[in-house]
């Protein structure tokens, strides 16, 4: 026996999910000052390569190693309840994000190589700063949007 909701209790239930799915995306989402501390990181990164190529030389892999197996840590269970943090599925991406991704990566790899070769001067620092910004600013925005996409 089934029967079919009024239009009230269609709206009623819709906002409801809606809402349930706001909350999970701001329990799973990592808070603005990550990201902000991010990208001061990305951004002092950039300016130390820049001023000081030898010390990056010599630390600059290691320290880059170090950051990524701390990202990949934090999105693992035993990371995730190490920070007090909720680890949520992992979404398998479709073609066409991959495809897109894979565009961009290529056109910053191109763009780099472009700018190395007309010998940009202070190329890692604006490639530092314009990375830390955007991370600090389009960070939030864009976790944001992953986390409340329709499934």
């Amino acid at each position: 026996m089934s029967t079919t909701p009024t239009p009230e209790e269609a709206r009623r239930a819709l906002e409801d999910v809606d809402r349930r799915r706001d909350q999970t995306a701001a329990a799973a989402s990592r808070s603005r000052w990550t990201w902000l501390a991010a990208g001061i990181l990305v951004a002092a990164y950039g300016i130390v390569a820049d001023r000081y190529p030898d010390f990056v030389r010599t630390y600059g892999t290691t320290i880059v190693i170090l950051l990524l197996l701390a990202s990949m840590a934090a999105n693992t269970r035993w990371g995730a309840a190490l920070l007090r943090r909720p680890v949520r599925p992992r979404a398998t991406p479709d073609t066409s994000s991959l495809l897109w991704s894979a565009l961009v990566l290529a056109l910053l790899i191109a763009g780099a190589a472009f700018a190395t070769a007309l010998d940009v001067p202070h190329l890692w620092a604006w490639f530092g700063l314009v990375g830390g910004v955007l991370l600090a600013a389009a960070g939030p925005w864009w976790q944001r949007r992953v986390l409340t996409r329709p499934a």
